[in-house]
């Protein structure tokens, strides 16, 4: 049986697109018959060892944090120590000991995935943090044997993955399995929602400026906020928010706070269009655009590179300029006003995109670099 070792810093139950991605990729690769370990860090107070779903998480200590990122030598000598005797080492990055763990690894058997470049709000410190990451991970990309990226269209435009489009392999996100459901609808407002960690890059004061707008001029309409604020690496910007709120006056939103699994399908369902408002390079993808579709949900997304790649290739929403309150509230309203436009059934949105897909493509590099 072929040994697959996972680094990763943030692992379930922490929820983030990386890592959801790591997850559904390491369970997908275990029901292919793999051996997988992922070596992660302990975020909060968690075992240290457990078994999820046919994985083998190991979570190493954490000294302190620098802004989203954990410093934890327990990770690094782990990782380092397992990767010599594993036959194919996957590594998500960005990660900023990804250089040093890589000149530990031999290239024929390391697979980079690159999710997104970092992005800080602009402080000396942080320009050096960003400096640091970005010198590791192009250490990491150019001793892979491959580079594994969500779209070709971030790659190639991305600071850092750039360099190695010779390494390429396309591995849209794998995506759970969600159904449409038919939820019970009150109130019969037309249910605007978002569903992600509250943080600075998602674009939420965004949304919240966009619905401001639609208000004006129409009153049918509900705005709700999934998403975990209370426990996010690098902080919230859920106080903010609620400020802004106030400040405002601005009626009809519902913070929902985390929302259990069981209860996504139910969420996406209820909604007449999902929002994904990011305004930066850290949301390269978005897998909840694609779970939104499944359940029958069309989807805006800002013009980001990777991030509109979705809509635009499923024809399921609209892609409007990002970090723009207009923009946005136009494209709401046009898929709001003409729904019957962006319907699309899940056979069609598979086409394209899908556990299946993903899992098989990392299958293939993982048989390679054996």
């Amino acid at each position: 049986m072929k040994r697959i070792l996972i680094l990763l810093n943030y692992y379930y139950p922490y929820i983030s697109g990386i890592s959801e991605y790591a997850r559904i990729l390491a369970e997908g690769l275990v029901e292919r018959g793999y051996q997988v370990t992922v070596v992660t860090s302990e975020h909060v107070p968690l075992k240290r060892k457990e078994n999820i779903n046919g994985v083998d998480v190991l979570r190493s200590p954490v000294l302190f944090r620098i802004s989203k990122g954990t410093v934890s030598p327990a990770f690094l000598f782990r990782a380092i120590g397992m990767a010599g005797r594993a036959d194919v080492v996957i590594m998500h990055l960005p990660m900023i000991e990804s250089g040093l763990i890589s000149t530990f690894v031999s290239g024929r058997k390391l697979i980079a995935m690159y999710h997104c470049d970092v992005n800080l709000p602009e402080t000396m410190i942080n320009k050096l943090i960003v400096k640091c990451m970005d010198i590791s991970n192009r250490i990491c990309l150019k001793r892979s044997r491959f580079v594994a990226v969500q779209t070709s269209d971030y790659a190639e435009h991305s600071r850092v993955a750039f360099r190695y489009r010779e390494k390429y392999i396309e591995a849209a996100a794998p995506v759970k399995d969600y159904h449409r459901r038919e939820p019970e609808r009150r109130g019969g407002k037309k249910r605007i929602g978002f569903c992600g960690r509250l943080v600075e890059e998602k674009g939420i004061h965004v949304l919240l400026k966009a619905f401001e707008i639609l208000l004006r001029i129409r009153e049918d309409i509900t705005l709700v906020i999934g998403g975990d604020y209370e426990n996010v690496a690098g902080g919230s910007v859920y106080p903010e928010l609620m400020n802004y709120i106030k400040e405002k006056k601005i009626p009809e939103i519902s913070f929902l706070g985390k929302i259990a699994e069981e209860k996504m399908e139910e969420f996406y369902s209820s909604l007449d269009v999902f929002v994904l408002p990011s305004v930066n390079s850290l949301e390269a993808f978005g897998m909840v655009q694609i779970e939104a579709m499944f359940c029958g949900t069309p989807v805006i997304a800002t013009d980001l590179y990777g991030v509109r790649t979705i809509v635009q290739k499923t024809g399921m929403g609209r892609v409007v300029k990002r970090n723009d309150p207009e923009s946005l509230a136009h494209g709401i309203g046009e898929v709001l006003d003409h729904p019957e436009k962006y319907r699309r059934t899940k056979e069609e949105i598979q086409k394209y995109y899908g556990t299946k897909k993903c899992v098989s493509v990392f299958q293939k590099a993982v048989d390679e670099c054996c």
